[in-house]
């Protein structure tokens, strides 16, 4: 209802027009909701419920009311500490901020108040007539009435319902006066008497800031647009460009906007890349800190592009506002780990000399959304002592940030969290403050928060738990009272207890998503695939499903899980145990004898699982053993020609799929063994393939695809479903120019053909590793898979290029999957009349639409976290192996030849990773190694190498004449190309700032081209020219051309202690070959 008008007032500044102000009429209501769960009052809280926002927890003691200057100086507290609940943010301290242009903070109030976790709400109190103050709404004494009004009209509601929570505003300013049992109290004397662990997190904010104008209410809007306005913007960045003149640019075409990802290079170093990618148009490649203008991984950024004669480094000056190279030469070490930890980062940076030649450059001209999040670092002290520091993020792409904190000894040896505040033109540095305190570098846990902090999933392990608003949902299931479904469960189900039904999954599987059974009919056969019907147990707009949809996903790492949702869910009563009865959604086919499909059944259905089988017992039944371990005797017959009638299907399927052009793309999985005792990793393998796998892998991908189809009929606008899009083909250069190399081609222009070449290319070869690699490069081609509205695209963008297929979605997995979760809901209200059920939240087009952005973001930290897992243990196993001087020695395959060296895949480790043959001076550094084939000559370097050429498939090294150890002829070429056997020797790099990686140095080559026999001339370690490995801090992946053979003579042996690793700055890496752990492959796409 609309009552009587207001004037809000606000002060703005602009470059072109100076200081205005500008006036914003309001209309008061009487209708605003409290936005409090279990109110009698509110009817509209109800409706907010339904739709999925949080409302505050009625069952907490107190209700916490920030004002402006708790909120705009101390927002990360609020941000980070999921302590801070039942928070009131009124909009008088949103429009405080907006006056402010504190975009980022309002921001962050938002993400507060939209997480369900938090239990927290914007409350609209200046357009609510009943907390209405006079006054201009630019005062700083107005706006703390305001506060307080908002707060006393909680009290008095709270009173009417006989409700006990108390009200608190919490405060910077000094402690005001309120009525009607309404409680202010300053912020850190309310953190330390109602949560103490908090004080320090506090205190170090309050130090960070206490030189800034973080708080909004030290001066008045006007006073702080003036001041701005007035400030100087002098400093070693250009200015970006202003609103106005971005707004001209992007309309005339002069200008480009985009979203930038940069190129890991140990902090903004001048060889720092970003590229922002266009669909329509070459990617646009910067180069050169000051070229790249302060912007930061994910920014969206306005670009110049610059001619043919222009080039972004020669553009841009160095920006040095800050003397800052005693901070870089200080952390040399990081440089040097950099490449190595960041091997397989997915962004498309151009690193060729070729390849920059032919770019679209560009330079940053502004940033129109900044996308900075909390970052993990470790401390790079100042030399000189004092309170002012640089923050060494362990994400390489991120530039080192300053910050003032104190105790610097308390955070030495640990990552912790920091979040940036600014980038002003005039420092070199972000500028941002100290937020909490993770474990020690090196620790386990601390490793694994560190994983969870940087990909966003949460700020800790602690923090992955469920509400107790969550917990109040589950069912009841213990030991005393099982769980069982009642007749209500069973109402209008198909019951399929009599079925033969099976699920086949890892070993030790607790989450069972899926089970399928396959029986003779008079007519042919009946195929059923049987998912766990999640969705009778998350309701829509419940506390589990809002935090099923914020995870998105259950993060799998390599020693652990996360839940999407509750473990009594996910692991019990959702999931299909054998001999259980469970509900379920399940699809079933009729077909003929030759597997075409005559009728399809989708619907609710209970039943009752004969068995849990792992992958290795369903394939030794399907190869004839008898007697297998762990299955009961008398069901093994009905299990073994279940599994074998299902596999004969599966095969028809999937060769019916391969003829439309279904790839069969490379992965990699790792799997671990670990001590239960000191939770060391026992053992790593590639895991083992299995017939079995695929044949699971084609009934889930026929029951997505079946859903898919009957969704998009029932809903055409508004449908869940999943596309891989045709990459372009540019993006298979790479492969084509090396499958040239080695004589072979790859025909790249559909998926059919790129299906039939990579097919014949695995017979051609007689490679397994070869046609491994082949697949892996066309698997780095491919876009990533991703969810969309089928209203927001065309239908011929509807397919699904890897599995060819016109339909596809997520329908298998909603236990770890909230898109499947959604897809059910929409299943199951296409199976109803319309007019049965009201139209649900997932049936819009916008919520879909906006949900599938989100869960495709959450999907990708997700599997980028799990790719970081499996990295750390990676790296733990191999410095187990390497314990008391012992050699880590292995078989890889080149899978890349780069300017400077090569990239090599180890299969035995899953470990892929660059092997430098050259520094950045051009200076060849070729391994004893290679000549001798022993592991301890691989940190001694052959001088007077020559003639280092590298091209798309081949790299040689032409070996120095006087060789005396071998006699070479008229000196002989060392040469390595694409697909090539090599050895190599890892190990792992200790780093007390990031992750400790594995590096590579060539060891030899499995089989060598250079004719040797041993010499009669001198010992070799005593006349043949050689140096010791050293490696350096400033070192580029690109260097400059060769300048000719060392002149350095004699023999530098290492001495007696532990070599150091030679290797230089970062390469382009390889792309996504993924070390992912999944259940099913093709699920993932």
């Amino acid at each position: 209802m609309l009552g009587v008008r207001s004037e809000s007032v606000a002060f703005r500044r602009s470059k072109r027009q100076g200081l205005t102000m500008s006036v914003t009429e309001r209309y008061m209501r009487n209708d605003i909701p409290c936005g409090l769960h279990g109110c009698r009052t509110c009817t509209m809280n109800a409706e907010l419920a339904r739709k999925g926002v949080p409302l505050l927890d009625d069952t907490l003691g107190q209700i916490l009311v920030p004002d402006a200057s708790a909120v705009s100086r101390f927002i990360a507290l609020f941000e980070q500490e999921d302590e801070l609940k039942n928070l009131v943010f009124c909009q008088t301290v949103i429009d405080a901020l907006d006056r402010r242009n504190r975009t980022r903070t309002m921001r962050n109030v938002r993400k507060i108040a939209a997480d369900p976790a938090r239990s927290s709400v914007v409350f609209a109190n200046e357009v609510f007539a009943q907390t209405r103050v006079h006054g201009k709404s630019a005062d700083v004494d107005r706006d703390t009435r305001a506060v307080v009004r908002a707060a006393e009209w909680y009290r008095q509601h709270l009173e009417a319902q006989n409700k006990a929570q108390r009200v608190v505003i919490l405060t910077q300013q000094e402690v005001y006066l309120a009525e009607h049992g309404v409680e202010v109290w300053r912020l850190e004397d309310y953190l330390a008497e109602q949560h103490p662990k908090l004080i320090d997190h506090f205190r170090a904010i309050e130090q960070a800031t206490q030189d800034g104008d973080m708080d909004v209410t030290t001066m008045s809007a006007g006073e702080f647009a003036q001041a701005r306005l007035q400030a100087k913007a002098q400093g070693s960045y250009a200015k970006h460009y202003s609103e106005g003149d971005i707004s001209d640019g992007l309309r005339n075409g002069t200008l480009v906007r985009g979203t930038i990802r940069l190129r890991a290079g140990g902090g903004m170093r001048s060889e720092s890349q970003g590229v922002i990618e266009r669909s329509d148009a070459p990617d646009i490649v910067v180069i050169g800190r000051a070229a790249l203008n302060r912007a930061c991984s994910g920014d969206t950024v306005v670009v110049r592009l610059l001619g043919n004669s222009e080039s972004s480094v020669g553009e841009a000056k160095a920006a040095d506002g800050d003397d800052d190279d005693a901070d870089d030469a200080a952390d040399s070490e990081d440089a040097l780990a950099v490449e190595q930890i960041e091997a397989g980062e997915e962004a498309p940076v151009v690193a060729d000399k070729a390849n920059l030649a032919t770019a679209v450059h560009g330079v940053v001209v502004g940033v129109v959304e900044r996308r900075w999040r909390p970052y993990v670092a470790t401390l790079q002290a100042d030399v000189a002592g004092g309170m002012r520091h640089l923050a060494v993020p362990v994400d390489a792409a991120v530039p080192k940030i300053r910050m003032h904190y104190a105790d610097t000894a308390a955070i030495a040896d640990r990552y912790f969290v920091v979040a940036v505040d600014s980038w002003e033109a005039d420092s070199q540095y972000p500028q941002g403050h100290f937020v909490r305190a993770l474990g020690r570098i090196g620790t386990l846990d601390a490793e694994i928060d560190t994983i969870l902090v940087e990909r966003q999933i949460a700020v800790s392990q602690a923090a992955l738990g469920f509400s107790e608003a969550s917990l109040r949902e589950m069912p009841v299931n213990s030991a005393e009272r099982p769980w069982a479904p009642s007749s209500c469960d069973l109402e209008g189900r198909r019951d399929l207890r009599d079925t033969l039904i099976f699920s086949i999954d890892p070993r030790g599987s607790q989450d069972i998503d899926d089970a399928v059974s396959m029986r003779r009919t008079r007519t042919g056969f009946e195929l059923g695939v049987h998912i766990a019907d999640v969705a009778q147990f998350v309701q829509a707009g419940s506390a589990t499903d809002a935090a099923a949809r914020a995870r998105g996903t259950t993060v799998y790492l390599a020693d652990r899980r996360f839940n999407m949702i509750p473990e009594v869910l996910s692991e019990r009563v959702c999931s299909l145990r054998g001999s259980s009865d469970r509900l379920a959604v399940s699809v079933i086919w009729d077909m003929d004898h030759e597997y075409n499909v005559e009728r399809t059944w989708f619907g609710r259905t209970v039943i009752r699982s004969a068995c849990e089988m792992c992958y290795e017992q369903a394939q030794e039944l399907l190869d004839g053993q008898r007697k297998v371990e762990g299955l009961d005797p008398k069901l093994e017959p009905q299990l073994a020609t279940g599994v074998k009638e299902l596999t004969t299907a599966m095969r028809v399927l999937r060769s019916r799929r391969r003829l439309g052009g279904a790839l069969e793309l490379a992965s990699t999985e790792i799997k671990f063994a670990f001590d239960p005792q000191t939770h060391a990793v026992a053992a790593a393998a590639p895991k083992r393939s299995l017939e079995i796998h695929g044949v699971i892998e084609e009934a889930m991908v026929f029951a997505n695809a079946a859903v898919a189809r009957r969704i998009h009929e029932s809903f055409p606008t508004a449908a869940l479903l999943r596309r891989h899009r045709s990459p372009t083909a540019d993006r298979f250069e790479r492969l084509q120019r090396a499958v040239r190399a080695r004589g072979l081609d790859v025909d790249c222009s559909s998926n059919l053909a790129l299906a039939q070449s990579l097919q014949r290319i695995a017979g051609e070869a007689g490679d397994a590793d070869m046609a491994f690699l082949v697949k892996a490069m066309a698997t780095l081609a491919m876009q990533e898979a991703d969810y969309f509205a089928t209203g927001d695209c065309a239908t011929e963008a509807f397919a699904h290029y890897g599995l060819a297929l016109e339909y596809y979605t997520h329908f298998t997995s909603p236990i770890r999957r909230y898109a499947d979760i959604v897809v059910h809901r929409q299943l199951l209200a296409a199976l109803q009349e319309p007019s049965e059920t009201p139209k649900p939240t997932e049936l819009s087009q916008a919520w879909v639409g906006t949900t599938a952005m989100r869960l495709n973001e959450r999907n990708r930290q997700s599997k980028l976290a799990q790719r970081e897992s499996t990295e750390l243990f990676q790296s733990r196993y191999i410095a187990q192996l390497s314990g008391d001087g012992q050699h880590v020695v292995a078989d890889g395959v080149v899978a890349e030849v780069r300017t400077n060296g090569l990239i090599v895949f180890v299969p035995k480790f899953g470990i892929r990773g660059p092997v430098h043959l050259r520094d950045k001076t051009g200076r060849i550094r070729l391994p004893l190694s290679t000549l001798t084939g022993r592991p301890r000559d691989a940190d001694t370097h052959i001088d007077g190498c020559s003639d280092f050429s590298a091209d798309a498939g081949r790299l040689s090294i032409r070996l120095p004449i006087d060789a005396p150890a071998f006699h070479l002829g008229g000196g002989a070429n060392v040469a390595f190309s694409v697909f090539d056997h090599v050895t190599v020797l890892l190990r792992v790099l200790e780093t007390r700032r990031r992750r400790a990686p594995v590096y590579m140095t060539l060891v030899s080559r499995a089989s060598s081209n250079i004719r040797a026999y041993r010499s009669t001339l001198a010992p070799l370690d005593r006349t043949f020219r050689v140096s010791a490995a050293r490696p350096t801090a400033d070192q580029d992946a690109e260097p400059a051309e060769p300048k000719g053979p060392s002149k350095t003579t004699g023999v530098q042996k290492p001495g007696p202690a532990k070599p150091s690793p030679d290797y230089y700055s970062v390469l382009e890496k390889f792309g996504q070959l993924s070390l992912l752990e999944t259940t099913h492959a093709a699920q993932m796409l």
